[in-house]
């Protein structure tokens, strides 16, 4: 009981910071290009990782592990690439209805990947996570999600693989990484997903147009980097070794509640719209629960 509860916290804790992120990146939107963005996220949490790792862990990266997390962090770095390229001819809000669906690719992957099959009241929570997760998005933006999906986008395909790729991401961790420590693991994550993203840094980052000398560019950048980065890296390496990936990605049904909840103060009418959806969503994460595997 006592695991269960600390595991629930710490979930949440993941999933809070998860969301603040979709929050905090508008505000870098004025000072750098989202490609520039991430990848400097990466690099700076790199540097700023390296005194507590020191040159032993470093060291101790032989081949295995070195194409194990190339290929960990390869994926992650699609999905960020995606979702840029993705946004080019579709928008937020469709993507972030896509984004409810990860979740469920990832219960798919599990199957065919891993083998491991999922109980049915399990898929029963996932698939309620979805809707009461898409209820709250559409109570806030006031859209009819028929009219959303009436014209399917190319975005919306390159979105929907993106999401493919950030599912296989969290999955690869589980399957390959279970003995490497999660501040380890982290690393390897942010020191290769950097080199990746190195190329488009330099190719597709607008450099000259950064506003490197503006103050809240640096202290946004510094915030995604050690909150939404680093520690978030940190404790999902340490997750999905005690919950694995499918109860992981089941809390990231709570990011709209999150998001959107305190924007409703303002507007309580809203709130009562999204209310069904926020059940809807604590339904499923109780369903999804250890005690239902």
């Amino acid at each position: 009981m006592k695991s269960t509860l600390i595991d629930n916290c710490t979930l949440l804790l993941w999933v809070s910071l998860m969301a603040s992120s979709f929050v905090v990146s508008e505000q870098l939107i004025p000072y750098v290009n989202p490609i520039a963005s991430t990848a400097l996220r990466f690099l700076l949490a790199t540097i700023l990782m390296m005194p507590f790792i020191g040159k032993t862990s470093i060291q101790r990266l032989n081949y295995k592990i070195l194409f194990h997390y190339s290929v960990i962090s390869l994926f992650l770095v699609l999905f960020f690439i995606g979702l840029f390229e993705a946004l080019k001819t579709t928008n937020a809000m469709r993507t972030s209805v896509i984004y409810t669906l990860l979740p469920l690719i990832s219960v798919a992957i599990t199957y065919i990947g891993l083998k491991l099959v999922t109980p049915n009241r399990q898929i029963i929570g996932f698939l309620i996570g979805t809707l009461g997760a898409i209820w709250v998005l559409l109570a806030f933006t006031q859209e009819n999600l028929v009219l959303v999906f009436e014209e399917w986008r190319l975005g919306d395909s390159i979105f929907l693989a993106a999401c493919c790729c950030l599912a296989l991401h969290v999955i690869l961790i589980k399957k390959w990484a279970t003995d490497v420590p999660p501040m380890l693991g982290a690393f390897y994550i942010m020191l290769l997903g950097s080199l990746i993203l190195l190329p488009f840094l330099i190719f597709f980052g607008d450099l000259k147009n950064i506003a490197w000398q503006q103050i809240t560019f640096w202290q946004t950048l510094l915030y995604l980097t050690v909150f939404t980065t680093i520690t978030t890296f940190i404790l999902q390496q340490h997750l999905l070794k005690k919950v694995g990936p499918n109860r992981l990605l089941a809390f990231t049904y709570l990011i709209p509640s999150i998001v959107v909840i305190p924007q409703a103060i303002a507007n309580t009418s809203q709130l009562y719209s999204a209310f069904p959806g926020i059940m809807l969503t604590l339904l499923a994460l109780y369903l999804i629960s250890p005690k239902h595997q």
